[in-house]
């Protein structure tokens, strides 16, 4: 069973080791992603960050200290409304809303024919995050998050944010717990997994 932890942060401040707030302060640090007019998501494969962007319905790659390399591929092929993105230490994977789908693209931005459709479950899917065995699709319409295996198979597994956000638009995972991000309060909101009674 998952539960919201009542950790939860406004943009700017976290929760620290041991339990108590610990703030967080800008670095200073950013890069343009002005190849993107509306990016919706952004993730990274160890090397480099991969930023979707929504309007052009392309993928930009970038370095680690935020230069364009140049790279870019199109998703538009698969879905018009992409939404989110997240990488699974192989592969990059898009979630779309216009056809309710999850796509595969290969690290050089090839799509591999592999998809799995996400709406028998979920009808607004926003973004997606994979936890190192299952990915974890955010549903903004529903406000719920759904669990799938690695081959795209829903595993009965949801739960609602509602409670907390009631317009989540993000979503990650921090090694063991995920997080959604939401506008309608601009806090993230901490769910972890709690032991079987």
């Amino acid at each position: 069973m998952i539960n919201a932890n009542l950790s939860a942060f406004s943009v700017g401040k976290a929760v620290g080791r041991g339990g108590g707030p610990k703030s967080w302060q800008y670095s200073g640090t950013s890069f343009s992603v002005s190849q993107a007019t509306i990016p919706t998501g952004i993730t990274w494969d160890g090397t480099n960050f991969w930023v979707l962007d929504r309007d052009s319905k392309n993928v930009y790659k970038y370095t680690s200290t935020g230069t364009y390399t140049g790279t870019s591929f199109s998703v538009d092929g698969q879905d018009s409304n992409p939404q989110g993105i997240t990488w699974d230490g192989t592969n990059l994977w898009v979630v779309g809303s216009a056809l309710d789908k999850v796509y595969q693209y290969t690290s050089t931005g090839t799509y591999t024919g592999t998809n799995f459709y996400v709406g028998t479950e979920a009808s607004g899917p926003s973004d997606i995050v994979w936890d190192g065995t299952n990915f974890w699709v955010l549903d903004r319409a529903l406000d719920k998050v759904y669990q799938y295996t690695s081959t795209g198979t829903y595993t009965g597994t949801s739960f609602s944010v509602n409670g907390q956000e009631p317009d989540p638009y993000g979503i990650t995972w921090d090694g063991a717990n995920l997080w959604v991000a939401g506008y309608t309060n601009d806090r993230a909101y901490k769910y972890s997994l709690l032991p079987t009674p």
